[in-house]
């Protein structure tokens, strides 16, 4: 197989596809999990 520029051109294409799965598999695991319950209470202002 002969290493020519659209050998190249469609590895690049090709990891770029792959990173973008990846990331919209990551985001989407992120945005579905449930939160914990302390992140839903609003923080407490600390005084100094």
């Amino acid at each position: 197989m002969p290493l020519t520029r659209e050998f190249f051109d469609t590895l690049i294409v090709l990891v770029i596809v792959v990173g973008l799965i990846a990331a919209a598999r990551r985001l989407y695991r992120d945005f579905s999990r449930p939160l914990p319950d302390d992140d839903t209470q609003p923080q407490k202002e600390t005084k100094r």
